[in-house]
């Protein structure tokens, strides 16, 4: 059964995700919703009278919502609860007056249990990104400037994308549709003749102010071996920038990336990975 989230639950939601991957991420998701930074709520799943598993849900705009952060206890795997707990998650943004809802999984070449639960709940596969995180650039290289390009939207749904990657406090996507026009093409570029999508925003960590950049990169660069040292240029001097683009370019990119940046190495100036962005219409 759903129950929405309550502060006193964290020691039973620990208890079980800390043998999960990526604990931190539990964490960050219920302190971006308690704190009342991103618009949802984050629930939790009780069989047997008690918790088995953690999720949440953002309501990122009046249209899309987006699941994050599913872990369940190891002891219930493989017994439905992920795919029962999803459909009731459904109930609830479908409540809440969002007409679609999506969510990301590491792409994999062999199916994965999770393909097989959006499958069973009739999710489609929107979009297959890479999403590559950078934090240092190259050195003897101007920093470009963008041109405004103010047909973002269009452009990128003739290419055949679906959605859009923004990130502030999560790794979101809402839907590339006409009724997001306004925003995504105020957010529109050119650089050297090639679109981008530019979403900035400031944070603090520990104590000390940063800088954020995420980049939607939809059409192929002529010469990658060119155009990626400019964009790395664009990195902030203290942040990161995230690059969301087309899994089928994932190793010719990076590979420009680190001949750009010879010292670039995994966590150590950049993360790589790549996503599965599944959609379901409510």
């Amino acid at each position: 059964m759903l129950e929405k989230y309550r502060p006193e639950y964290f020691r039973e939601v620990a208890r079980f995700a800390r043998k999960c991957d990526n604990f931190f991420y539990v964490k960050l998701i219920i302190k971006a919703h308690t704190n009342g930074r991103v618009p949802g709520e984050c629930h939790v799943w009780r069989e047997d009278g008690r918790i088995v598993a953690f999720s949440a849900a953002a309501f990122l705009n009046p249209d899309d919502a987006w699941l994050w952060g599913m872990r369940v206890d190891p002891d219930y795997r493989n017994k439905g609860v992920a795919a029962k707990f999803t459909r009731a998650q459904l109930r609830v943004v479908k409540a809440a007056g969002r007409t679609w809802a999506g969510l990301n999984t590491l792409d994999h070449r062999k199916p994965a249990p999770t393909f097989r639960v959006m499958e069973k709940l009739g999710f489609r596969v929107e979009d297959v990104y890479a999403d590559d995180v950078y934090w240092r650039k190259p050195k003897r290289v101007a920093r470009p400037r963008f041109v405004p390009f103010r047909g973002f939207l269009d452009h990128s749904v003739s290419l055949g994308r679906r959605t859009y990657f923004h990130s502030q406090h999560g790794w979101f996507c809402s839907r590339l549709i006409p009724v997001r026009a306004k925003d995504v093409n105020q957010q529109g570029r050119m650089l050297d003749g090639v679109p981008l999508m530019v979403k900035r925003w400031r944070y603090v960590e520990k104590g000390r102010r940063y800088a954020g950049m995420a980049v939607n990169l939809f059409d192929r660069p002529p010469d990658l071996q060119t155009f990626v040292p400019r964009l790395l240029a664009l990195v902030p001097q203290r942040g990161h920038m995230v690059v969301n683009y087309p899994a089928e370019w994932q190793y010719q990119f990076r590979a420009a990336a680190r001949a750009a940046v010879p010292k670039l190495r995994k966590n150590r100036g950049y993360w790589p990975s790549t996503w599965r962005i599944y959609g379901k219409e409510l």
